[in-house]
């Protein structure tokens, strides 16, 4: 709370997704005057009611449990994956317990922010419905339209030479304009293994395109070895399956519990690498979890990764948390073709130096470390899907000379929110610290929350802040390196730890041994 009212600050919140309604939210609780600008007619961003906002059949990869903010649990009885649909209704009962949408204003633009000497700011809004436009003068700002609202331009070379249909993911909706087509999806992250399942349940064909093997995580993790007729679809759809879950069958369990990440990184990749190694030609599993095995095995040991990558396992890269592709391709519903080149030319591709059979998802024996498989295979396709990702554009943004600019990359930014020169606290990134393993949410509470204090001055970022962010850039860099080019993505538990510890909320948890009430 504010301990008087001359540090109260005037905030301006760009974007009103979970990480703009929790800043909203944590600015107005610290006693700050906050509003958000909002360019739609309703909150929730990319989780909004807008049909448009995400494609149909989109289910979480984080439970309710993780995508809940600390003080509005989820409102389910159980743990589940929630459908776009209820997570957007979760996000409107949150905005309305806080009373935040009269702090809202929608249907509005920001045109350009400049910032001014003394560090305030100076924003130019203007109102799509009515057409005014209007100047707000504020100490903070804070933007949380999050990383996904730039789509990653088309590669020249595809743009040039491919004559079929193109389409980035962002502007996918459903499959029904797809039927009895072939069809090329370039990616390989979550929303490209529900879209290529989509699509091949009306197309003529389907092919998954990798530049390198990749890491698959199953929701629900534990299943995999013990039920052979495992199909995550099936168990994300199934009412009777999705709401009787324990808890240990959530993929989080594994990779957020307390006792795992106090295991050394060498063993916690060792378990990750026998666990792959077992599966890979298990009895009594799905052939879906072979393929999750096999994709995952490749990943740490294919052309040109170095040796100690092998033991970092699936801490070494960006872990796509849908296995659904998986049991299609085990199923020969679609093919995964892992190829670091491919050549384009009319509406064929030829896919060079193949690392995996498409068919098996085995790797070729020619293709182990830094030798090149010398394998093509040739397709045929009439559109293209790009799931190839989003960039981010500032270019509204006009920081003062003197601060300088805050660049677009997270991990320039002191714990993904801060610009080191903006150290007073005039302007914060909310939303670009994507958990390796968990939610943006719940990140976006911490960033929010700290915020809150520093501009009341109950808290301050320290002064060797430049230092300490390129320590921090340098081994992300080191830690995820066989996903540089994700700079968001953070450690979920070491971030979160870190950032209750500058708040002053740090968790205690009682070593159960001296505390026999826990028995």
């Amino acid at each position: 709370k504010m301990d008087s009212s001359k540090n109260k600050k005037k905030v301006l919140i760009v974007g009103s997704g979970p990480s703009g309604l929790v800043s909203l939210k944590e600015m107005l609780e610290a006693g700050h005057e906050a509003i958000c600008i909002e360019k739609t007619g309703v909150i929730g961003g990319v989780f909004s009611t807008i049909a448009e906002s995400a494609y149909d059949g989109l289910y979480l990869t984080i439970s309710n449990v993780f995508m809940a903010y600390s003080d509005f649990p989820c409102e389910e009885s159980n743990i589940r994956y929630s459908k776009k649909e209820e997570y957007a209704q979760y996000l409107l009962n949150y905005a309305k317990h806080f009373d935040l949408n009269k702090k809202v204003q929608f249907e509005t633009m920001v045109e350009s922010a400049e910032q001014g000497a003394d560090g305030k700011w100076t924003i130019k809004t203007c109102s799509q419905k009515e057409g005014s436009r209007t100047i707000e003068k504020i100490d903070s700002l804070i933007v949380a339209t999050g990383s996904n609202q730039t789509p990653k331009k088309t590669p020249e070379e595809i743009a040039q030479k491919f004559k079929g249909k193109l389409l980035h993911s962002s502007l996918y909706q459903n499959a029904e304009s797809f039927k009895d087509e072939r069809v090329l999806i370039i990616g390989t992250g979550e929303s490209a293994s529900d879209i290529a399942c989509e699509i091949a349940s009306v197309a003529k064909e389907v092919a998954v395109w990798a530049r390198r093997p990749f890491i698959v995580a199953p929701r629900f993790g534990p299943l995999v070895h013990t039920r052979p007729d495992y199909d995550e679809f099936r168990w994300l759809t199934d009412k009777n399956l999705s709401e009787n879950n324990p808890v240990a069958h959530f993929l989080e369990t594994i990779t957020t519990s307390r006792s795992m990440n106090a295991l050394s990184a060498f063993f916690y990749g060792m378990v990750r690498q026998f666990g792959w190694k077992f599966l890979e030609n298990a009895k009594g599993v799905s052939p879906g979890t072979k393929y999750i095995a096999r994709y995952s095995l490749a990943c740490t040991s294919y052309k040109g990764v170095p040796r100690d990558i092998y033991y970092k396992a699936d801490q070494a890269a960006w872990v796509t948390k849908n296995s659904r592709f998986a049991d299609m391709a085990a199923a020969h519903k679609l093919q995964v073709i892992c190829a670091p080149t491919a050549e384009f030319d009319d509406s064929t591709v030829t896919f060079r130096n193949l690392i995996l059979d498409p068919e098996s998802a085995v790797r070729l024996e020619s293709s182990y470390y830094n030798k090149l498989s010398g394998i093509d295979l040739k397709r045929d396709f009439d559109t293209i899907v790009l799931c190839t990702g989003y960039t981010n554009s500032f270019d509204w943004l006009h920081p003062h000379e003197s601060y300088g600019s805050p660049g677009d990359c997270p991990r320039m930014w002191y714990k993904h929110c801060w610009p080191p020169a903006f150290i007073d606290g005039s302007l914060a990134f909310i939303g670009w610290a994507r958990p390796h393993q968990g939610g943006i949410p719940q990140t976006a509470e911490l960033c929010a929350r700290f915020h809150a204090l520093l501009l009341s001055g109950q808290r301050t970022l320290p002064s060797n802040i430049k230092q300490l962010t390129e320590a921090e850039a340098q081994s992300e860099n080191d830690f995820y390196a066989l996903s540089q080019n994700l700079t968001s993505l953070v450690d979920w538990p070491a971030y979160s730890v870190s950032l209750a510890r500058m708040i002053g909320c740090e968790p205690y948890a009682p070593w159960f041994v001296f505390s026999p009430k826990t028995w």
